[in-house]
């Protein structure tokens, strides 16, 4: 060895990674072991050619915060000397990244509070443009993914990174969100050679409906398997829609034509709008003379719908349309059809899971005697390991048919049950089966928030 070189000791197995090393070794050898130990976290391995933007903010913004507890002087070095090996490797997007405004931001976020880490890496990935957005109508990413959604995340991302390289959009550029949108779901949704004709969309589904599937109880998982099938494949629209949903797109132009739906004092509905409901679709009152929208059923149900859908924004004395409920609001019946539906299923976990195993039973019921619908769905819910919150004792038919309850007013105030049954032997009207169908592949689809779960 010549005087006054420096030998690395340490490879990191790739020629181009280990020659930069040393070249920065001569100069400084502390910035030198820092690289090393950033790349080697980065990469786990491999060379510079499995580096994506993507992936490397994920390291600066996300992993080295939070898998290192060694505070924000030596988090800022190992950025810094990761950005000096990717300048000595002429890869300039990645140097700048390590050494951006950006990341010195999230990182001195992560050092005041976990939670402002978090919640400036999800500000910065949105703004960076290879983050995949959520596209509307076909894909939320869930915050738990399988495989298979991964792997398209990735994917997707990566073709993100080209399409900005190739200057085909610029993240901060006027409308380059929608163009980022448009770029997912085009990706998304094209046949793929290396997925044997598939597209990233339908790994995506068949995983998530494959984990939807998983039970702890029998009961629920024999429904499941009867229904996976089916669900693989949207139901038709019912020809019936625009009249089903007549009391949502009432309400919403209301909201659009009068610039926004008045209430109380007390932010219920305004008796003239609930009395203009119930002339409309035969609402029934005791007295025939409703005072509020909570001698009302279907007013305050129609209300709890729209409010859980996103599309109406409470302002003072106002309910005004947020840009969701603008778009919704013009919708032609199949459009609001496909949106509305799958909010028969309540909000709430507890409803929605009851409301859940009631529609897997209504759907696959047969023959004229029917058990209890309440008790069938206690018992599963049971097996699955619902427990009553008063008693501790597993959850029994008295507790699921109070669940049960906002499930048979949302579907009754769009006209989906058989209303001529009782609520025990409740039926569903052909519309009802399309219904239930529909809400149940959109819970089957839906983004996972926890493991096992949406």
């Amino acid at each position: 060895m010549r005087g006054g070189e420096v030998a690395m000791t340490d490879t990191t197995g790739n020629g181009l990674v280990d020659a930069a090393l040393d070249r920065l070794a001569r100069t400084d050898r502390q910035e030198a072991d820092a690289a090393r130990a950033a790349f080697a976290a980065l990469t786990w391995g491999a060379g510079p050619d499995s580096v994506t933007l993507y992936g490397l903010c994920d390291w600066l913004w996300y992993r080295l915060p939070e898998k290192r507890t060694t505070g924000l002087a030596e988090h800022l070095r190992l950025a810094s000397a990761l950005g000096t090996l990717f300048g000595l490797l002429e890869m300039p997007r990645y140097a700048r990244a390590c050494t951006s405004e950006t990341t010195v931001n999230v990182l001195a976020a992560w050092d005041r509070d976990r939670k402002d880490g978090l919640k400036a890496m999800a500000a910065a990935r949105a703004a960076s443009g290879v983050g995949p957005p959520d596209v509307p109508g076909l894909l939320t990413w869930g915050q738990v993914m399988g495989s298979e959604e991964n792997c398209a995340l990735l994917a997707t991302a990566a073709r993100l990174e080209m399409m900005i390289a190739a200057g085909e959009f610029k993240p901060g550029a006027r409308g380059w969100r929608k163009a980022a949108e448009l770029a997912a779901a085009t990706f998304l949704v094209t046949p793929r050679d290396d997925l044997g004709g598939d597209c990233w969309l339908q790994r995506i589904h068949t995983e998530r409906l494959k984990d939807w599937a998983k039970s702890r109880g029998s009961a629920r998982g024999q429904l499941a398997a009867a229904l996976a099938g089916q669900l693989a494949r949207p139901a038709p629209v019912p020809r019936q829609a625009a009249d089903l949903l007549a009391p949502i797109s009432w309400l919403l132009r209301k909201a659009a034509d009068d610039g926004g739906i008045p209430l109380t004092q007390s932010h219920t509905l305004a008796r003239a709008v609930v009395a203009e409901g119930c002339q409309r679709f035969g609402w029934l009152t005791v007295t025939g003379r409703p005072r509020s929208e909570s001698d009302i059923i279907e007013a305050w149900t129609l209300r709890t719908m729209i409010r859980e859908l996103g599309v109406v924004r409470r302002q003072g004395r106002r309910l005004n349309l947020t840009s969701a409920g603008r778009d919704l609001a013009v919708a032609n019946a199949s459009a609001m059809w496909v949106a509305v539906i799958p909010a028969i299923l309540p909000a709430s976990r507890a409803e929605a899971a009851a409301a859940e195993m009631a529609l897997m039973f209504l759907l696959t019921r047969t023959g004229s005697a029917e058990d209890d619908l309440a008790a069938g769905v206690a018992d599963a819910m049971a097996a699955e390991g619902w427990h009553s919150p008063d008693s501790g004792q597993p959850i029994d038919s008295g507790a699921t048919g109070w669940l049960l309850g906002e499930l048979h007013r949302r579907m009754s105030l769009l006209g989906l049950l058989d209303l001529r049954t009782g609520a025990a032997s409740a039926r569903l009207t052909g519309p009802g089966r399309a219904a239930a169908h529909a809400a149940l592949r959109a819970r089957a689809l839906g983004p996972r928030t926890s493991a096992g779960g949406s």
